[in-house]
């Protein structure tokens, strides 16, 4: 699957696909038509928001699903508090297929199956 693959399976725009991973929109049409590497910093941000695995292939950009074994996690802020997964599925909105945690924000980012972006607060 290549990124582009991934972006409009997930119905997103370039630009919300950008905003999700951190980079402009026009970076993300050059990784799509190969006049652009991927990053170690972009294919970090590709496995945190959508959990895939990233690497160049020459000029197409393979995206490939890593599977894990069931694993107990917590996410803590390095002002105190934690949050486990199960807590996180609950504060995102009906529909959502993504998130992606950032705690130094106090920050869940959501993503719908629509292509619907949006936000939540880890903490109130």
């Amino acid at each position: 699957m290549t990124i582009k693959e991934l972006r409009t399976s997930k119905k997103l725009t370039q630009a919300q696909f950008a905003k999700l991973i951190g980079v402009n929109q026009s970076c993300v049409g050059h990784l799509e038509n190969g006049r652009m590497k991927i990053s170690d910093r972009i294919a970090d941000k590709i496995w945190e928001v959508f959990g895939v695995e990233v690497r160049d292939a020459g000029e197409k950009k393979l995206v490939k699903k890593v599977s894990t074994p069931k694993l107990e996690m917590y996410i803590q802020s390095p002002l105190g508090g934690n949050i486990t997964p199960e807590e996180v599925a609950a504060k995102m909105p009906e529909g959502t297929e993504a998130c992606f945690v950032r705690v130094d924000q106090n920050k869940i980012w959501w993503v719908r199956g629509n292509g619907e972006t949006g936000y939540v607060w880890i903490w109130d």
